[in-house]
């Protein structure tokens, strides 16, 4: 049949329909999904949660990658959205309504506490905030409305590691659920599905992406019930995500245990380094022998990730500025995970109790990339080059002034 070349325009010639096959995840882009027929049109509802039915609810390439997390977290069931701070909302707002409370740690991501603030609370919905080291001792907390109990383990900044299993125990017994921000410790190196947790959530922007320019989140469950209330709530929040992101993240996914040991490595030869510096008053690891949860780190956990803190000694706040200024490798940036290092400098006292453990000064929070260790070290001596002569100047007009 001939064509307007108008039409010929929109409808190309039919593509072979020769088998094609390539290593890389096809990228099916829609909004626009059709059907052969007017039964499969009008039943397209059905389709929500298994099929294809409109592009913002799920693409071959979506559906593709969050068959492989659901895999990877050991899950039956996984919904990649568009960001880490997404998951957590979609997540709340899925199990809890008007009238009930969730629990989340004092080291919880900030952003989140001021969602729970600004947006749970106008809905009804009571934020309690609680200590990461009451482990067990948090079913006090845990009352009748109680539906939901976040825990985020390594604790942001602070890096304070919660007993899942015995927390889990706790809000289960109070018919509470559990959601884990696994962000730190990825799939890789802790499993919460395998300890009995709801819901199992990851920045995927981090570790997953790998490369600082990818933005999306993912949740994983094994009760299919469950599952379906966070598509729906997605849905209804309007959340998509871009094939192109997926894409990127599946091939983030392939490096990523390979980048994860490289970063940890490197991280380890760092904090044997700053453990020798004067300028250094404490390291922030699940390592560390004395670090809150550091007993049930070596219980759970597989491994650590390149990703810790470090106190510096009080005097030095005033030159952090400077040391920051001359240094070339590490920059100044807010994220981590990813393939270039990171510096993200903060008070994580604002807001907190029971840190007396934590010793006074700046906190650095560095994420480790993969450069070369020994170009790193360098890059690290920069900055202490100038916190050693700003002490030895304050020594020397100490004693002057003797």
């Amino acid at each position: 049949m001939t064509r307007h070349d108008d039409t010929s325009h929109i409808h190309p010639p039919k593509r072979s329909e020769e088998p094609f096959k390539s290593l890389a995840m096809p990228i099916e882009r829609a909004s626009t999904v059709v059907f052969d027929d007017l039964e499969s049109f009008e039943r397209r509802v059905e389709r929500l949660y298994d099929g294809f039915s409109y592009g913002l609810y799920g693409t071959p390439t979506s559906r593709q990658l969050e068959d492989h997390i659901a895999a990877l977290e050991g899950g039956s069931r996984a919904l990649v959205v568009p960001s880490g701070m997404a998951a957590i909302t979609l997540t709340t707002m899925a199990v809890c309504h008007g009238g009930d409370r969730v629990l989340i740690p004092e080291t919880f991501y900030g952003p989140a506490r001021e969602m729970a603030a600004r947006l749970l609370a106008p809905f009804g919905i009571d934020t309690v905030t609680y200590d990461p080291k009451l482990d067990g001792r948090l079913s006090a907390l845990i009352d009748g409305r109680t539906q939901l109990v976040w825990v985020e383990s390594p604790g942001s900044g602070t890096f304070e590691v919660q007993d899942v299993p015995a927390i889990t125990a706790a809000a289960h017994e109070a018919g509470a659920l559990v959601a884990v921000d696994n962000t730190w410790a990825s799939h890789l190196l802790f499993k919460p599905l395998k300890h009995g947790v709801d819901v199992s959530m990851q920045a995927l922007s981090k570790h997953a992406g790998g490369h600082g320019d990818l933005l999306m989140g993912s949740v994983a469950v094994n009760d299919e019930s469950l599952f379906r209330r966070l598509k729906d709530t997605a849905r209804f929040l309007g959340y998509g995500v871009s094939p192109e992101d997926c894409a990127l993240c599946e091939r983030g996914l392939m490096t990523m245990p390979v980048r994860m040991r490289q970063a940890d490595s490197t991280a380890l030869n760092i904090i044997s380094w700053l453990s020798e510096r004067p300028e250094v008053a404490q390291i922030l690891h699940p390592s560390e022998p004395d670090h809150p949860g550091h007993l049930t780190w070596k219980r759970d956990f597989a491994g650590s990730a390149g990703v810790f803190s470090f106190v510096l000694q009080p005097e030095l706040a005033p030159h952090q500025s400077e040391a920051l200024r001359r240094m070339r490798l590490f920059r100044l940036g807010a994220s981590w995970g990813g393939v270039h290092s990171l510096i993200s400098v903060s008070d994580p006292r604002k807001g907190r109790s029971g840190l007396d453990w934590l010793k006074p000064g700046p906190v650095w929070r560095l994420s480790i990339g993969l450069e070369a260790v020994g170009d790193l070290l360098a890059d690290l001596s920069q900055a202490f080059e100038h916190f050693a002569e700003t002490r030895q100047t304050t020594v020397g007009d100490a004693k002057a002034a003797e």
